[in-house]
């Protein structure tokens, strides 16, 4: 192999993204995002446990994980506690189709036995540089799961606010809650993305937000393309990443 020869999927998205109502303590925070690992058949190991070295290589203080963790078989539950077993940062995580439609139960328990966090409609609120960080977990909306109301029981009004959702469209209910990073997976940025051709076709089947960066009635939202396969296992146009933002407050 060359020397010159670019690394190996997947391929590292480091953005600085402005935060609406993100308390000034907060800015310059490093935020790790990972989605549709789809541990199973159609996902090499090397390909996940490569998205997670990468991640960590940043030193994210947060690590996001937002659903379809496994897909197809729940013996592949097992091998996913070993591949996501050590990440060091905080983690927090919602479920998402492919999730329930395996073993909804089981993928939790895995992840938890982890030391991470499993948001069911419900939030966590962190103490990051003496200032509180709501972190708000939606559960996933395709399987009828999601109760947006019941996420955001209890969250305080304002400040850093991050929210988890597999389904990209729970944007729209999760932006009337008040100025967040919003963080999606599900789409895989269409797989195989014909350029206007899949977006179209993802609109008319619903599907508003397809894959990277939408200000959504004042918050901000970005889908993440993914790690895994749940149907074919080549890509084109939509390559499989690991996102990591730098938080940033708004300047007044």
């Amino acid at each position: 192999m060359s020397l010159l020869a670019p690394p190996k999927g997947p391929r590292l998205r480091e953005h600085e993204v402005v935060v609406p109502e993100l308390d000034p303590a907060h800015d310059g925070l490093k935020v790790a995002h990972l989605t549709d690992l789809h541990v199973g058949m159609l996902t090499p190991d090397r390909k996940i446990a490569r998205a997670i070295a990468r991640a960590e290589a940043a030193k994210p203080d947060l690590v996001l994980l937002t659903g379809d963790f496994v897909c197809y078989s729940p013996k592949f539950v097992g091998r996913l506690a070993e591949l996501t077993r050590g990440i060091r940062a905080p983690v927090y995580a919602v479920l998402g189709n492919h999730d329930y439609w395996t073993d909804g139960q089981g993928v939790r328990l895995a992840l938890e036995r982890n030391g991470y966090a499993v948001l069911r409609n419900g939030h966590s609120e962190l103490n990051l540089r003496n200032a509180p960080l709501s972190i708000i977990g939606i559960d996933d909306a395709i399987t009828g799961h999601a109760d947006v109301k019941r996420a955001f029981r209890g969250v305080r009004k304002g400040g850093s606010r991050l929210v988890l959702t597999h389904a990209p469209n729970m944007a729209d209910r999760a932006a009337e809650y008040g100025g967040s990073l919003i963080v999606a997976g599900h789409t895989h940025g269409g797989h195989v993305n014909i350029p206007k051709v899949t977006a179209g076709i993802a609109r008319r089947f619903g599907n508003r937000y397809l894959a990277g960066w939408y200000n959504v009635n004042g918050s901000m939202l970005y889908v993440n393309c993914g790690i895994g396969s749940s149907s074919v296992p080549i890509r084109a146009g939509a390559p499989s990443e690991v996102a990591v933002f730098t938080l940033r407050a708004a300047a007044h």
